[in-house]
């Protein structure tokens, strides 16, 4: 699968350049979370070979060789077929060489397939979380209804000027043809997302990463292609195919790692996640004021509210990760006007700690959901079974996260410099006492004396959740942890049970549910490894930041298309015979893990 993308518009294709989800069921033409297209093909009346296909982030191109006539005994016309996108737009070029002794006629025709399918139909054809059968699904994949369609939450329409007809080429000639389908999409009710969205190619250039190294260089055409171009800015999607849409936590995290040298997008994400906080409790969306939206979606199920995506607030830790932002921000680029008009939104985001991020009252930042459509699991691991005992016991709301609460330390530090930067200094006192008391408490009911590691969560009970995992990791980047707590979490997260020799592992081989295959039970993040490192230079643990960087850099260089995927499989070197081994679902090009080659950069150059 090949895709391409510079605007809102995702062309999705087979390694071949063909784009027919008759081949490859994922192919087609996406907008706004609604396959349009499922097929777009060129019919040629000419016996022809394929002679190469080339992609670019914003294009691909198709070569062939035609015979000018059955009787001809070799290829002699060539043909070149460049599809490129461009904002709402996909453009096409036809080029025609003529190099046989005689005229040639060639009947050109481009079959256009239209079925304006949900994007999260097209992904989970048959699950029945969406209340789909598998006779409508199937239905619904197969039928074409045409240039302009209609639904319950909106009006679609396809511009279609595309090459067609007979063409005539002399001996010796060429011809150029050129077409476009224009997408549009009218929605039939109010949507921020809609609203904020510009229909135009992507701004940025990354030129300011030129002098980077040649990793992190490669990567600038798949964050040209994660862009969603807003009428704030250029705003980084989390992931491809199926996450080209705004998320909160991913696009923070990559704020922050990328902060050093792409503060302009950092700016970007303040800004457009300020536009979606929540200002009101709405339990289907899990929606509380001051809270930072999870995920933000067009698609028709979340717009005919079958499903709470549309705007859904369903996380535990972007509201903590936009005040940390914001500080950060404001340190790295001292851009004193920008952080002081998003004061309101930092003042609404710290009383959503106080009013609903702490559940129970006990100074932890805790998850319980409220939305029976939405996430079940709340923080990053937000798999169904992704905090569980040593037993494989699973645990019940609310769930205090360990990393989350070294976030809110982290947060309330950030607060205490955006506060005195802004000379708002009455609140400071109050704010250090709690960040105090946390932390003092956080090493008493995290820590598992016999393991000498910190528990994944605490249950709804207070219990510690004593699975050893890789989230305990993460507290060394935000501080909490005190410092004769330090050497053996980092001792821990380097031995063989967490360490894979291509990662960290998310969970404990050790562990009842550890599966190296399984999404958040053992498989390896390198986003997840990318906050471990950024904490292990904060800590003085240098070499072994350099180890983990090596390991996911040699990782990266053994999947085919030399990227960092979102995740990979837990399995260790020696169980792979030094291979590494994919997990099958993971999207690519994806945010944070692009994120993840800047502090993979810091680290060596460290």
């Amino acid at each position: 699968m090949k895709i391409v993308k510079n605007g809102n518009l995702m062309l999705i294709c087979s390694n071949e350049g063909i784009i027919d989800s008759g081949k490859d069921p994922a192919a087609g033409l996406y907008l706004e979370d609604t396959r349009f297209c499922s097929a777009l093909l060129l019919e040629i009346d000419k016996r022809s070979r394929k002679l190469q296909t080339k992609f670019k982030y914003d294009r691909l191109i198709n070569r062939y060789l035609l015979r000018s006539s059955p009787l001809s005994s070799h290829f002699d016309v060539f043909l070149e077929e460049t599809i490129s996108l461009s904002g709402n737009r996909l453009l096409i070029k036809l080029r025609l060489n003529n190099y046989s002794g005689g005229s040639v006629d060639i009947n050109l025709n481009y079959v256009l397939k239209c079925g304006y399918e949900d994007i999260f139909v097209v992904r989970e054809q048959n699950d029945s979380y969406f209340g789909l059968s598998e006779e409508k699904a199937d239905s619904e994949m197969h039928s074409d209804k045409g240039l302009e369609h209609e639904d319950a939450t909106a009006f679609y329409n396809i511009e279609k000027v595309l090459p067609s007809g007979y063409y005539a080429l002399g001996p010796g000639e060429s011809i150029e043809l050129s077409g476009y389908l224009h997408f549009h999409k009218v929605l039939k009710s109010e949507s921020l997302l809609k609203k904020m969205l510009e229909d135009r190619p992507v701004k940025f250039s990354g030129k300011s990463i030129d002098n980077l190294p040649t990793t992190i260089k490669e990567s600038i055409g798949d964050l040209k292609m994660l862009m969603i171009p807003t009428r704030y800015g250029d705003f980084p999607a989390a992931g491809l195919p199926w996450y080209a849409t705004i998320f909160g936590r991913d696009s923070l995290i990559f704020a922050l790692q990328t902060l050093n040298d792409l503060p302009e997008i950092a700016k970007t994400v303040l800004k457009v996640l300020g536009v979606f906080q929540a200002n009101e409790v709405d339990d289907f969306r899990d929606s509380t004021p001051g809270k930072i939206i999870h995920e933000a979606r067009l698609n028709y199920l979340s717009l005919n509210n079958q499903i709470p995506f549309g705007s859904y607030y369903g996380t535990i830790d972007a509201t903590l990760l936009y005040i940390i932002l914001a500080g950060e921000y404001l340190k790295s680029t001292d851009d004193f006007e920008t952080v002081k008009k998003l004061l309101s939104n930092i003042e609404a985001a710290e009383r959503w700690i106080y009013e609903y991020g702490d559940a129970d009252g006990d100074g932890y930042v805790e998850y319980l959901p409220v939305s029976e459509r939405g996430l079940q699991t709340q923080g990053w691991k937000d798999s169904g079974d992704s905090v569980s005992f040593k037993s494989g016991e699973l645990a019940r709301p609310p769930v205090a996260f360990v990393e989350v609460q070294g976030y809110l330390y982290q947060a309330y530090h950030s607060l205490v410099y955006i506060y005195e930067r802004l000379g708002k200094r009455e609140r400071i006192p109050i704010i250090l006492e709690k960040a105090k008391t946390l932390r003092h408490n956080f090493n008493r009911d995290f820590w598992l004396e016999d393991e000498k590691y910190f528990a994944l969560a605490l249950d709804g009970n207070k219990r510690k959740v004593d699975s050893i995992s890789s989230n305990p990791g993460q507290c060394l980047f935000t501080s909490i942890v005190d410092d004769d707590k330090v050497d053996p979490v980092v001792k821990r997260l380097l031995s063989p049970e967490l360490f894979s020799g291509w990662g960290v592992r998310t969970l404990s081989s050790y562990m009842k549910r550890y599966n190296p295959f399984s999404y958040h039970n053992g498989s390896v993040w390198p986003h997840d490894n990318s906050i471990i490192i950024m904490g292990l230079l904060k800590h003085g643990y240098t070499l072994e930041a350099k180890k983990i960087s090596s390991a996911l850099l040699e990782a990266m260089k053994k999947f085919d298309d030399r990227r960092l995927p979102e995740l990979f499989s837990g399995l260790s070197k020696e169980e792979a015979n030094g291979d590494i081994v994919e997990y099958p679902a993971s999207c690519s090009p994806q945010l944070w893990s692009i994120g993840t080659l800047f502090t993979i950069n810091r680290a060596l150059n460290f």
